[in-house]
């Protein structure tokens, strides 16, 4: 690892600074109304606010005729190459290529709206790639924590966070709403992307030390991205089998 603190600084800043206008764009951003539905991690504000954020952005695609499934294209190619970068150690940009993809997803189905595109057969897609863009992930991050226990925490993350999104397709089927759960996939993008890239700031920060990476920034993020997605989809189980119940 080539030690840059002095970049890592540099980008402490321009991080900080981004960090300050979006506060600055959150207290503007109204609270949507809910109806008492608990929060997902992120909260309704900031999901809000960043849909606003990407609304010109989905109105330029719409213009230009990009058509969906193009964007849907995008995110599962930059997921394998954010999985590629994990496994290659060079966290920095596996960060940023994963909130790179997550943004993406929202981007898909918002230009689906407004260019009057959406329908089951876009939804269907959007799902089905969307799984494979987050197994090419933890495939790669399971490839750089192969020789650690962080591996254990990578495949419950895997599992626990495909649990989640199957809960929801299942009980939906079943003719459920399923909105419930603290980690849902803006989170985990959010997890993966802001702890890699961090850990990396810190490992350039800390390089002069003499010791190898040991990127425990990012194996925290993991495990906390395994209890929190396993939580959810417990949660998810549990509010679906006391739906059913009720309805027989």
């Amino acid at each position: 690892m080539v030690c840059r603190p002095g970049t890592a600084l540099a980008a402490v800043g321009v991080i900080g600074a981004a960090i300050v206008l979006a506060l600055v764009g959150l207290a503007r951003t109204p609270a949507p109304a809910t109806g008492g539905e608990a929060a997902p991690l992120l909260g309704f504000r900031i999901r809000t606010w960043y849909r606003g954020l990407l609304a010109p952005l989905e109105a330029v695609l719409v213009g230009w005729r990009i058509h969906p499934d193009a964007i849907t294209s995008a995110q599962l190619a930059t997921s394998v190459v954010a999985g590629a970068a994990f496994a290659a150690g060079w966290m920095f940009l596996a960060g940023w290529l994963t909130i790179l993809a997550g943004t993406l997803d929202i981007l898909d189905g918002g230009v689906a709206r407004r260019a009057g595109l959406a329908g089951a057969r876009g939804a269907l897609v959007d799902s089905l790639v969307d799984r494979y863009a987050e197994f090419a992930t933890f495939v790669g991050l399971g490839s750089y924590f192969r020789q650690s226990w962080v591996l254990l925490a990578v495949a419950i993350a895997c599992f626990a966070s495909l649990m989640v999104s199957y809960t929801r397709a299942r009980a939906e089927g079943l003719g459920l709403e399923m909105q419930v759960g603290r980690a849902q996939r803006p989170e985990r993008y959010v997890i993966l992307g802001f702890g890699a890239w961090i850990s990396d700031l810190v490992e350039h920060l800390r390089c002069g030390i003499g010791s190898e990476p040991t990127h425990a920034v990012l194996a925290v993020a993991v495990v906390a991205l395994a209890v929190i997605s396993a939580w959810t989809a417990v949660e998810r189980a549990r509010h679906a089998v006391r739906a059913l119940r009720v309805r027989r």
